[in-house]
């Protein structure tokens, strides 16, 4: 279940971190030398089935990376059933808003496969990055930008689509 808030650009599987950066919308136009500055701020994580790798409400950290496995995006509500918003695989990321503020997560992300491994990129090692590459740290930016501009503009389609079935 892939919505068009979520959905991350279909890209072909590649098992190498470099090459599944490479895929990565948010490191768009970025040399082999360039992705491999960033990869040093990189740190590989696991989590098993079921388990959290960020809780809704919580501050937002950073952002993630799927290398393998599965993660499913819930929305959690104390009132209704929890629901899922979509499930991502392998090259797909999520979290990246957590880049540019420590604002509260607005949903839940849980490892839905046995073993889901996942890169992590935090905040502070975007700072770091700005620091130390700035033109780097520039493509960066803009790429997030440019993520966050387009699904905006498709939750904005699909919010519009929603109201026009409502009755007035």
């Amino acid at each position: 279940m892939m919505d068009a808030v979520w959905s991350n650009w279909f890209r072909p599987v590649n098992k190498t971190i470099l090459g599944v950066l490479h895929g990565v919308p948010i490191f768009s136009g970025l040399s082999d030398r360039e992705l491999r500055k960033v990869e040093r701020y990189m740190v590989l994580r696991k989590f098993v089935d079921g388990e959290y790798v960020f809780s809704q409400r919580e501050p937002g950290a950073g952002m993630y990376i799927v290398l393998s496995g599965g993660v499913k995006i819930i929305m959690e509500s104390p009132h209704e059933r929890s629901k899922e918003l979509t499930s991502l695989n392998e090259g797909d990321f999520f979290g990246e808003m957590a880049l540019l503020d420590e604002s509260a997560r607005s949903a839940s992300a849980i490892a839905s496969t046995e073993i889901l491994e996942v890169l992590s990129f935090f905040r502070g090692d975007l700072l770091k990055l700005v620091q130390e590459y700035p033109e780097i740290a520039n493509k960066v930016l803009w790429n997030i930008g440019v993520v966050l501009s387009d699904r905006l503009r498709k939750n904005n389609e699909l919010y519009y689509e929603t109201c026009k079935r409502i009755p007035q």
